[in-house]
């Protein structure tokens, strides 16, 4: 009986994986208002390693970024909840005021609606990008 309760209460505390069909589809961002799913736009595709422990980010066009200039990223994924995914990208060499490398948090905050955030920063901040999901 105790290790039934046991048992029980460890299933209880296990967190939710994050459901990789929320990154499925194109995906496009913006920081203002203006139409997000035009054709002119820059598109992006996420993929969840099987294992939850890889993230690969493909652009449709060459992207220039702190990171370097390409049309792929990766990351690994470091935590997740049912609703984000905290990443460290690969060949990353940015550091927060601790001294520790960036990383940062993909949070779906509405089905087909992300913001990222920098782990660092204060609880409910995140950065001016909305990225809007404009096809499955």
């Amino acid at each position: 009986m105790f290790a039934t309760l046991l048992l029980s209460a460890a299933v209880a505390a296990t967190p939710t994986p994050f459901d990789a069909a929320q990154l499925s589809g194109s995906w496009s961002d913006s920081v203002n208002t203006s139409s997000v799913c035009e054709e002119a736009r820059h598109f992006t595709r996420m993929q969840l390693s099987d294992d939850h422990q890889r993230l690969a980010i493909f652009n449709d066009r060459t992207w220039k970024s702190k990171l370097g200039e390409t049309n792929r990223f990766a990351a690994t994924v470091v935590a997740e909840t049912e609703r984000s995914l905290t990443l460290r990208y690969d060949n990353e060499t940015r550091v927060n005021a601790a001294g520790k490398l960036v990383e940062w948090q993909l949070i779906i905050v509405a089905p087909g609606v992300y913001r990222w955030r920098e782990t660092g920063w204060p609880e409910g901040k995140v950065n001016g990008v909305v990225g809007i999901r404009c096809s499955p």
